[in-house]
């Protein structure tokens, strides 16, 4: 008997067809009821098409993820061009505010990303910033220190920018960075007006070559500690942060030490400073814009792969050294201009009170 015959009302040879609802079927015809074979093959078909979907989601995720670590390394080492219809008042303010901008508007800060972030992944960017933040910090705490306000003590906006451009690893860095920013431009606007004052004279330049001094020697420390151990391939994590630390403060002490050249042009009194000046910001460079594809600190003959910690170590040497010489040539200079007023000032001829009645 086929299922048809079993249905429990009969079978209309003539007429419409009808559709009964709501209709009990006996549980022997749904025993026996098969499913169309058309709608079994793609039930099975949209399982297997969903199954796959999966996994070449899966799969595009884990090759793509890669691709977005390589591609949140963004290293912003352009020099910094500051605004010449409204020249700042310090331009030393203007590089270090044009840095962080740099920094929290382009990739953002590495440090404050989720562990999922692609960000977390990277050791040169967080070394790159944090060099920056640091080494920032540090030189507004001495622009504060030569900068007293009326009362004597360190300027408050430039002492409070450089507390907030410290690193703080239980803090999150952007909101501090972006008031460090909004400190920077309320001396800047003081300065402008006549209510803050900033480093001008000779003992405030030599102090300034001091401190770029201290972040070269630093680093070749640093550097040199690493350089022959060999503990990574093709770098381990410690030398890549001693790399970009390293390259950080280059940039920042080339594009301050520019910046402030500009401003005070009278430094260059001589030929012979004229060009321990561009000896000086032409080392900085160097060492700022060796940029290698990745980190390399093994043989060092270049073949293969090269010693770039050995390459930026040599960079911050020279850069170092062309600090200090220029610092002795102003000395010098300055020495011979005061000699030179001295035996001028004992020249002259001395007239009698007798003489002069």
């Amino acid at each position: 008997m086929s299922n048809v015959e079993k249905l429990p009302v009969k079978r209309r040879e003539t007429g419409p067809a009808v559709t009964l609802i709501g209709t009990s079927l006996p549980a022997s015809y749904l025993e026996e009821a098969e499913p169309s074979p058309l709608m079994h093959s793609a039930a099975e078909w949209w399982k297997r098409g969903v199954l796959a979907i999966k996994v070449v989601g899966i799969l595009a995720i884990i090759a793509f993820y890669p691709l977005l670590v390589i591609g949140s390394h963004v290293v912003k080492d352009d020099p910094v061009t500051l605004a010449t219809d409204r020249p700042w008042a310090s331009p030393e303010t203007g590089v270090m505010v044009t840095l962080i901008g740099r920094e929290l508007e382009g990739p953002g800060w590495a440090g404050d990303r989720a562990g999922w972030h692609p960000q977390a992944r990277l050791t040169a960017l967080p070394a790159w910033q944090e060099g920056l933040s640091t080494s920032m910090s540090e030189y507004a705490r001495m622009m504060s220190l030569k900068s007293p306000s009326s009362a004597g003590q360190a300027d408050p906006d430039l002492a409070a920018a450089a507390r907030l451009m410290s690193i703080d690893p239980t803090l999150e860095q952007t909101p501090r960075l972006a008031a460090a920013a909004e400190a920077l431009a309320r001396y800047e606007g003081r300065l402008e007006r006549g209510l803050a004052s900033s480093p001008t004279g000779l003992e405030d330049t030599l102090d300034e070559l001091a401190l770029l001094a201290n972040w070269a020697d630093r680093s070749h420390e640093d550097l040199t500690e690493r350089i022959g151990l060999r503990d990574g391939w093709p770098a381990s994590k410690d030398d890549i942060r001693a790399f970009y630390t390293a390259r950080a403060r280059a940039q920042l002490a080339g594009e301050l030490f520019r910046h402030s050249a500009m401003s005070r042009p009278d430094i260059a009194v001589s030929e012979d400073i004229q060009r321990n000046i561009d000896r000086l910001e032409g080392k900085w460079r160097r060492a700022a814009q060796l940029n290698p594809m990745f980190v390399s600190s093994q043989s060092g003959d270049a073949r293969l792969m090269a010693d770039h910690l050995a390459m930026m170590a040599y960079h911050m040497a020279e850069a170092g050294d062309a600090t200090r010489e220029l610092g002795a040539a102003l000395i010098s200079a300055e020495d011979a201009r005061t000699s030179a007023a001295n035996a001028a000032a004992g020249m002259r001829p001395r007239v009698s009170t007798a003489e002069a009645d």
